[in-house]
């Protein structure tokens, strides 16, 4: 049977500095910033105790305005690509399969050889689950966790290691950590770069061991059980750090998304929560301390916008690894390293904060600059904020004039977000009646597409399509056609080539 396999194509180029040892990425899921000492300000909330993250705070860089998605695998799927989740399809909990030809964050650690196999995931995974997924999908040389969205019981649950399940009683948190800590210390004196990724506070709201925290009632409300989750989580990580070196490691503290909504609370209003695209449901925590962290900037404010896709040049960047030289050119990055805040130096976002979501069907987008923000809900609604003055946004300044300001931000961002959407996709390939190849590509204005073809894939060796044919409807579609398949398996793939491109 003949197969085709369609590929896009894009030419990028990224720079490259200085090395760091180690790098502890640790990841809270459904931690926002209402519910973290940190980074609430709002008086009536109420918080728990978090003297491990608030000594990360005291030591380090608190990123004020980090950005995630509204759940939790596009996040993850960000990170580990450098990815937008349009280009992953990774948008949902539901949509959650990361593709097999994505290059990770591990793949490219192993392409340049800096840490070898030195790498580990340890937690939830939720970006596939097949039980080898982390291992051959992420690319990491050691996994042990969960593969799922959640534990069902946290004193009872499915853990994989390394593509063999079964089933533990430990605590969840405990359990990470064990295995974190062991893994860290059979690294000895060698780099590494360990991925914590907690199911706490997630659901469901299990009441933690009585050693971890302090909430001492019988019966405890949702939101106390989810506050001694992460006051139990704190307690661990406490016991984590004390088998790390922080003058060799770099330690990255982050929640997925926001907080759910029914132990949501203010500044952020009932609908603000996990699963929206409002502040309450993509502005996270991220803190940094450690080696990366030069010395006087402890304790010190970060308040311009990130993004969870940005930790993977971030993460490459601090093991000094060249992105030249290891990311193929066939992927469009969306990554942008903001190390040199870790060193004190200037740095600005060069591309603009993009968040899109998928969910209840619906595809939503935000784009923000400076102090504005502009959601579109894909229904022909739009909300315009400025997310400075109003947080928990609810002035919308579409209801009302805009000042000039206010008008100018609004046709910008709205301009920047049809461009980048203006993004080639693949709408169909099929053959015609005429014994022709067709690619056809949802419709993009940008006729500058060159049809390529290889006979193996692995072989890397492509050809321009002789006599190729480009035909331009317009909406819906482009199509470019091989006059001339063969009759065997074949592969192709669309290359354009970025202004920038050599």
């Amino acid at each position: 049977m003949k197969k085709w396999i369609v590929l896009f194509a894009v030419l990028i180029g990224v720079g490259a500095v200085a090395q760091q040892t180690n790098v502890l990425l640790i990841i809270a899921d459904d931690l926002g910033i209402d519910s973290l000492a940190a980074f609430a300000e709002d008086p009536p909330a109420s918080l728990p105790p978090t003297p491990t993250i608030d000594n990360i705070q005291s030591n380090g860089i608190t990123f004020t305005r980090f950005y995630s998605y509204s759940t939790c695998s596009p996040t993850r799927s960000a990170i580990l690509t450098g990815r937008y989740a349009y280009r992953t399809g990774v948008y949902s909990p539901n949509d959650n399969d990361l593709m097999a030809n994505e290059f990770t964050l591990p793949d490219a650690l192993i392409e340049s050889g800096v840490i070898s196999n030195r790498m580990a995931q340890i937690g939830k995974w939720h970006l596939g689950n097949n039980p080898d997924s982390p291992n051959i999908i992420g690319g990491w040389p050691h996994f042990s966790g969960g593969l799922g969205g959640g534990v069902p019981d946290y004193y009872n649950w499915s853990k994989t290691v390394n593509g063999v399940s079964g089933v533990t009683t430990n605590y969840a948190t405990t359990d990470n950590v064990d295995d974190a800590a062991d893994w860290i210390d059979a690294q000895g004196t060698n780099s590494w770069f360990c991925w914590l990724a907690f199911n706490a506070p997630h659901t469901p709201l299990h009441r933690p061991p009585d050693n971890l925290h302090s909430y001492t009632t019988s019966r405890l409300s949702p939101r106390s059980r989810y506050e001694a989750m992460v006051e139990a989580m704190d307690t661990e990580i406490a016991r984590l750090l004390t088998h790390v070196d922080l003058a060799e490691t770099t330690v990255i503290f982050m929640g997925d998304n926001g907080t759910p909504g029914n132990v949501l609370q203010p500044p952020f209003p009932d609908g603000h929560d996990k699963g929206s695209i409002y502040e309450g449901g993509i502005r996270v925590p991220l803190l940094m301390y450690g080696a990366a962290v030069s010395n006087g900037l402890e304790n010190t404010v970060y308040d311009g916008h990130l993004h969870s896709v940005d930790l993977y040049a971030t993460i490459l960047e601090l093991f000094g690894v060249d992105i030249d030289a290891v990311v193929p050119v066939e992927l469009e990055y969306d990554s942008s390293s903001f190390a040199a805040v870790l060193r004190g130096e200037a740095y600005v976002r060069e591309h603009l904060i993009m968040v899109n979501n998928l969910f209840n069907g619906a595809t939503e987008r935000s784009i923000m600059e400076d102090d504005y923000k502009l959601i579109d809900f894909g229904n022909s609604t739009q909300e315009l904020y400025n997310v400075t003055l109003d947080l928990p946004e609810t002035n919308n300044l579409l209801a009302g004039p805009l000042s000039p300001t206010e008008l100018t931000a609004y046709e910008s961002l709205t301009n920047k977000l049809e461009t980048y959407f203006n993004t080639p996709r693949l709408a169909s390939a099929y053959m015609d009646g005429d014994g022709k190849f067709n690619v056809e590509i949802g419709w993009f204005d940008n006729e500058g597409f060159t049809l390529y073809r290889s006979d193996n894939l692995a072989s890397n060796d492509w050809s321009i399509v002789a006599g190729q044919e480009f035909e331009d409807n317009g909406e819906p579609a482009l199509i470019l056609r091989d006059p001339t398949p063969p009759t065997t398996n074949a592969f192709y793939r669309c290359l354009l080539y970025t202004s920038d491109a050599a």
